[in-house]
């Protein structure tokens, strides 16, 4: 039974359970009338609010709460480059450690780009010999590098293709949110890699600078003063 029903009945009863005395029973049928109307109008507004909240709380359920979008991509090599000089002289060498596949890249380069054989290469002075194999891992890290970045590069943009398919398939607007945030932070995590990758070459072409320097130092100490050379040995 309604609100408004009960709410009529009950001043009806109430109106008709007077003392028996009262000689006549006086019935404002307009005051009732208008309190029914206020009831009723009493009942819509609660109604309305009750909408209204339920409206409000799937607003907010829209909006808060884990889609687990975070966990997209949770698989992904992110941290495939030497963060220190360590790390990167490391890799030279070919020391596995913490980056055990841009070592073995660099091993692999060092021997596919190798001329002379290891017979050959013990003919040469200890000198000579460290800086060919100087020479060798600074070339190798450099084209084991760019090999590293390209394979990332390629599988980052199929990454991010998947994450900007995935928008068209969030259920509501906090998926999308997510989806739209997740997609910010793999530009900026590639951003820095790339930023991260061109000091990485700036470092072995320092090192580049620093061989050719000490082949020049060596050369020269290996010839002697030019003055030198034609003075009479007693």
């Amino acid at each position: 039974m309604r609100i408004s029903q009960c709410l009529a009945l009950s001043v009806m009863l109430t109106v008709m359970m007077r003392p028996a005395k009262a000689q006549w029973a006086v019935v404002d049928a307009r005051a009732i009338t208008q309190l029914v109307q206020q009831v009723k109008t009493m009942e819509q507004q609660l109604n309305t609010a009750r909408d209204q909240l339920s409206q409000a709380q799937t607003e907010l359920q829209s909006m808060t709460g884990s889609r687990g979008m975070q966990l997209l991509l949770n698989g992904t090599a992110r941290n495939y480059l030497p963060s220190s000089w360590q790390q990167l002289v490391g890799a030279m060498q070919g020391a596995a450690g913490g980056y055990a596949g841009l070592a073995s890249d660099v091993r692999a380069a060092v021997g596919a780009n190798a001329v002379l054989s290891p017979q050959q290469l013990a003919l040469l002075a200890p000198v000579d010999q460290q800086q060919i194999a100087a020479a060798r891992q600074s070339s190798a890290l450099k084209q084991a590098l760019a090999q590293e970045a390209l394979a990332n590069a390629s599988a980052r943009f199929a990454s991010l293709q998947s994450l900007v398919s995935a928008i068209s398939t969030a259920a509501d607007q906090k998926g999308i949110l997510d989806l739209e945030a997740r997609i910010s932070a793999e530009l900026g995590m590639l951003q820095n890699e790339q930023t991260k990758l061109q000091i990485l070459r700036d470092a072995t072409q320092a090192q580049d600078a620093v061989l050719r320097q000490q082949q020049v130092e060596q050369a020269i100490a290996g010839q002697g003063s030019f003055a030198g050379r034609f003075r009479p040995v007693p």
